[in-house]
């Protein structure tokens, strides 16, 4: 049983093809078994290397079945299943990447599993600033937790969203990668390219109903994210951001990236509110995940099916 698992969403023979083998010695070095989910109705080619397994509709169709809808179609966030298919495996941690981002830091595997022990942060605040006020501690000023998600980043081709990459072509803009854990009670933008978890928060990763057949798209990480956060701050579990980072080669176009954001932007600005007032009382993260999906009282035939999903996506577990 291989200790990782990389699960990896594509469309295209010639991206995946030179993923992995820009991949192969990191993942062979390192005991990685690789989920490839190919979003066409049936495998339109042959991955002939070892260690890989190879799906598409045709698969995610014949195993759920009439539940086979959860996993939207035309979108990254098809991943959910390579997630539900590697958690079957009992992997030690699970990776997801895009196929078009490369190595570029060294030791990628070894150290999202490192960052997935524990994350670190602040547990006093000064009430001044300059001298050190009496009672703060000299060395036990961190609150450790375990993590459970960690979340890569990259550098050559910036994960914006359209909006900013207009503004990015008139102003120079620039993004520093920041190694942190996220502060318990606040969310962070979670960008699924390049992203480490445990088993155990598979029950909650579902990137949601996006694509084609919804009115929304681009936001299945995002979204997912959020929901995420509330779980991990409510159970007790850090979230880590940073290392490793991955080299991303492909600029998806701007024009139709704001076609299908355009949609999202108004309720990316609110939903975090609503997930954020959610009074949480489970114990473990699938009952956290059905918490939310009851209590989340968005309106509309979108929200409707989407709690449907969630549900549906639970009962997996």
């Amino acid at each position: 049983m291989p200790r990782a698992i990389v699960v990896i969403p594509t469309i295209r023979k010639e991206y995946i093809t030179e993923f992995l083998q820009a991949w192969e010695k990191e993942f062979s070095a390192n005991d990685v078994g690789v989920i490839v989910v190919e979003d066409n109705p049936r495998r339109s080619f042959e991955i002939a290397r070892h260690g890989v397994t190879h799906y598409s509709w045709e698969d995610i169709e014949n195993e759920l079945k009439k539940d086979a809808w959860i996993i939207p179609r035309r979108t990254d966030c098809i991943r959910s299943y390579g997630y539900w298919k590697a958690f079957e495996q009992s992997p030690d941690f699970i990776i997801t990447l895009d196929d078009d981002c490369l190595p570029c830091d060294e030791d990628f595997v070894q150290t999202h599993r490192h960052r997935l022990d524990y994350g670190a942060e602040d547990a006093w605040t000064s009430t001044g600033r300059g001298a050190r006020p009496r009672g703060i501690p000299y060395y036990s000023t961190e609150r450790r937790l375990e993590c459970v998600l960690n979340h890569g980043l990259w550098k050559n081709v910036p994960d914006y969203d359209a909006v900013t990459q207009l503004m990015s072509s008139r102003v120079e803009l620039s993004f520093e990668p920041v190694d942190q854990t996220i502060p318990i009670g606040r969310y962070f933008p979670m960008c699924g390219m390049n992203l480490a978890f445990k088993p155990k928060l598979v029950p909650a990763l579902y990137f949601l109903l996006m694509g084609k057949d919804y009115e929304y798209d681009r936001m299945g990480d995002i979204w997912a994210g959020i929901i995420v956060k509330k779980i991990c701050d409510h159970l007790g579990y850090a979230v880590n951001s940073g290392k490793p980072l991955v080299d991303h080669r492909r600029a998806s176009n701007v024009w139709n990236n704001l076609v299908k954001e355009a949609p999202g932007m108004a309720v990316n600005d609110s939903l975090w509110q609503r997930v954020d007032s959610v009074v949480l009382t489970g114990t473990n993260v699938k009952e956290c995940y059905v918490e939310i999906s009851e209590k989340l009282c968005m309106k509309g035939e979108y929200w409707d099916r989407l709690q449907l999903a969630m549900r549906t996506w639970s009962d997996l577990f």
